[in-house]
Protein backbone atom coordinates (compact mmCIF):
# COMPACT_ATOMS: atom_id res chain seq x y z
CA UNK A 1 0.00 0.00 0.00
CA UNK A 2 2.69 2.40 1.15
CA UNK A 3 4.76 1.70 -2.06
CA UNK A 4 1.41 2.49 -4.82
CA UNK A 5 1.15 6.16 -2.68
CA UNK A 6 4.84 6.59 -3.05
CA UNK A 7 4.54 5.90 -6.46
CA UNK A 8 1.07 7.91 -6.84
CA UNK A 9 2.93 10.69 -5.16
CA UNK A 10 6.19 10.94 -7.39
CA UNK A 11 3.73 10.57 -10.71
CA UNK A 12 1.63 13.46 -9.57
CA UNK A 13 4.67 15.65 -8.85
CA UNK A 14 6.41 14.81 -11.85
CA UNK A 15 3.05 15.90 -14.02
CA UNK A 16 2.71 18.80 -12.08
CA UNK A 17 5.70 20.19 -12.32
CA UNK A 18 5.57 19.29 -15.80
CA UNK A 19 2.21 20.96 -16.25
CA UNK A 20 3.99 23.48 -14.99
CA UNK A 21 6.73 23.75 -17.08
CA UNK A 22 4.69 23.65 -20.73
CA UNK A 23 2.78 26.28 -19.16
CA UNK A 24 4.40 29.21 -17.96
CA UNK A 25 4.26 32.37 -20.32
CA UNK A 26 7.68 32.98 -22.44
CA UNK A 27 8.56 35.14 -25.04
CA UNK A 28 8.02 34.14 -28.74
CA UNK A 29 11.61 32.97 -29.12
CA UNK A 30 11.51 30.60 -26.57
CA UNK A 31 7.52 29.39 -27.10
CA UNK A 32 8.73 28.45 -30.19
CA UNK A 33 11.30 26.16 -29.26
CA UNK A 34 9.75 24.50 -25.89
CA UNK A 35 9.96 21.46 -25.64
CA UNK A 36 6.63 18.99 -24.72
CA UNK A 37 7.69 18.28 -21.44
CA UNK A 38 4.22 16.45 -19.87
CA UNK A 39 4.35 14.46 -23.69
CA UNK A 40 7.58 13.08 -22.32
CA UNK A 41 6.61 12.44 -18.83
CA UNK A 42 3.85 10.32 -19.90
CA UNK A 43 6.38 8.83 -22.12
CA UNK A 44 8.84 7.73 -19.40
CA UNK A 45 6.03 6.33 -16.73
CA UNK A 46 4.52 4.42 -19.44
CA UNK A 47 7.87 2.67 -20.67
CA UNK A 48 8.67 2.49 -16.85
CA UNK A 49 5.85 1.66 -15.03
CA UNK A 50 4.28 -0.48 -17.73
CA UNK A 51 2.05 -2.80 -15.35
CA UNK A 52 0.91 0.97 -13.14
CA UNK A 53 0.78 3.19 -16.06
CA UNK A 54 -1.51 2.84 -18.52
CA UNK A 55 -3.97 4.81 -21.37
CA UNK A 56 -6.50 5.85 -18.75
CA UNK A 57 -3.60 7.63 -16.78
CA UNK A 58 -2.34 9.25 -19.92
CA UNK A 59 -5.84 10.36 -20.60
CA UNK A 60 -6.06 11.70 -17.30
CA UNK A 61 -2.68 13.79 -17.65
CA UNK A 62 -3.54 14.48 -20.84
CA UNK A 63 -6.61 16.21 -19.47
CA UNK A 64 -4.94 18.06 -16.78
CA UNK A 65 -2.71 19.49 -19.75
CA UNK A 66 -5.77 20.65 -21.75
CA UNK A 67 -7.45 22.30 -19.25
CA UNK A 68 -4.02 24.20 -17.69
CA UNK A 69 -3.24 25.43 -21.61
CA UNK A 70 -6.87 26.05 -22.16
CA UNK A 71 -6.65 23.86 -24.81
CA UNK A 72 -10.09 21.60 -26.55
CA UNK A 73 -10.35 19.46 -23.92
CA UNK A 74 -10.02 15.83 -24.51
CA UNK A 75 -7.13 16.76 -27.56
CA UNK A 76 -4.11 15.97 -25.30
CA UNK A 77 -6.07 13.15 -23.51
CA UNK A 78 -6.51 11.81 -26.95
CA UNK A 79 -2.97 12.30 -28.54
CA UNK A 80 -1.79 11.07 -24.85
CA UNK A 81 -3.95 8.31 -24.66
CA UNK A 82 -2.98 6.71 -28.58
CA UNK A 83 1.05 7.28 -27.39
CA UNK A 84 0.56 5.58 -24.19
CA UNK A 85 -1.17 2.58 -26.51
CA UNK A 86 1.62 2.46 -29.14
CA UNK A 87 4.20 1.99 -25.69
CA UNK A 88 2.47 -0.34 -24.31
CA UNK A 89 1.67 -2.30 -27.11
CA UNK A 90 5.44 -2.27 -28.62
CA UNK A 91 6.35 -2.12 -25.03
CA UNK A 92 9.24 -5.24 -25.29
CA UNK A 93 10.60 -3.80 -28.16
CA UNK A 94 11.24 -0.30 -27.27
CA UNK A 95 12.05 -1.43 -23.00
CA UNK A 96 14.85 -3.31 -25.09
CA UNK A 97 16.23 -0.05 -26.65
CA UNK A 98 18.90 1.45 -24.80
CA UNK A 99 18.76 5.39 -24.57
CA UNK A 100 20.24 6.59 -27.58
CA UNK A 101 17.78 4.17 -29.68
CA UNK A 102 15.13 5.51 -27.74
CA UNK A 103 16.02 9.20 -28.60
CA UNK A 104 15.88 7.92 -32.20
CA UNK A 105 12.41 6.93 -31.73
CA UNK A 106 11.12 9.48 -29.74
CA UNK A 107 10.79 12.15 -32.27
CA UNK A 108 8.35 9.88 -33.82
CA UNK A 109 6.18 9.79 -31.28
CA UNK A 110 5.93 13.69 -30.89
CA UNK A 111 5.78 14.21 -34.44
CA UNK A 112 2.41 11.75 -34.44
CA UNK A 113 1.84 13.75 -31.62
CA UNK A 114 1.92 16.67 -33.21
CA UNK A 115 0.32 15.99 -36.73
CA UNK A 116 -2.85 14.85 -34.73
CA UNK A 117 -3.21 17.85 -32.49
CA UNK A 118 -2.71 19.71 -36.06
CA UNK A 119 -5.05 17.96 -37.57
CA UNK A 120 -8.01 18.42 -35.33
CA UNK A 121 -7.36 22.12 -34.65
CA UNK A 122 -7.65 22.31 -38.84
CA UNK A 123 -10.85 21.11 -38.65
CA UNK A 124 -11.95 22.60 -36.04
CA UNK A 125 -11.16 25.98 -37.71
CA UNK A 126 -8.41 26.88 -35.07
CA UNK A 127 -5.04 28.72 -36.59
CA UNK A 128 -2.17 25.97 -37.32
CA UNK A 129 1.29 26.81 -36.50
CA UNK A 130 3.80 27.91 -38.20
CA UNK A 131 6.66 24.78 -39.41
CA UNK A 132 9.00 26.47 -36.93
CA UNK A 133 6.39 26.28 -33.94
CA UNK A 134 5.66 22.90 -35.37
CA UNK A 135 8.95 21.35 -35.84
CA UNK A 136 11.56 22.96 -33.38
CA UNK A 137 9.42 21.58 -30.09
CA UNK A 138 9.88 17.62 -31.39
CA UNK A 139 13.74 18.71 -32.07
CA UNK A 140 14.30 20.45 -28.84
CA UNK A 141 12.13 17.35 -26.80
CA UNK A 142 14.22 15.34 -28.74
CA UNK A 143 17.06 16.47 -27.15
CA UNK A 144 15.83 16.80 -23.81
CA UNK A 145 14.66 13.06 -23.61
CA UNK A 146 17.66 11.73 -22.69
CA UNK A 147 17.78 14.25 -19.37
CA UNK A 148 14.88 13.55 -18.47
CA UNK A 149 14.62 10.37 -18.89
CA UNK A 150 17.88 9.80 -16.62
CA UNK A 151 16.94 12.45 -14.08
CA UNK A 152 13.61 10.40 -13.58
CA UNK A 153 15.23 7.24 -13.76
CA UNK A 154 17.43 8.39 -11.04
CA UNK A 155 13.96 9.76 -8.88
CA UNK A 156 12.49 6.02 -9.01
CA UNK A 157 16.19 4.74 -8.14
CA UNK A 158 15.85 7.38 -4.95
CA UNK A 159 12.16 6.28 -4.16
CA UNK A 160 12.45 2.67 -5.18
CA UNK A 161 10.07 3.13 -8.00
CA UNK A 162 9.91 -0.52 -9.98
CA UNK A 163 7.43 -2.10 -11.70
CA UNK A 164 7.18 -4.66 -9.63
Amino acid sequence: MMTFLKRLIIILITFGISIVLDTISMPNFFEAIRPNWTTMTMLFWAVKLRKHFGVGSAWLMGLLLDISKSFVWGLHGFTFALLCYIVKRYYPRIKSFTLPEQTILIPFLFAAQSLITIWVNGILGNSTPSFTHWVMPIVVSSLFWPILNILLNEICEVFGINDK
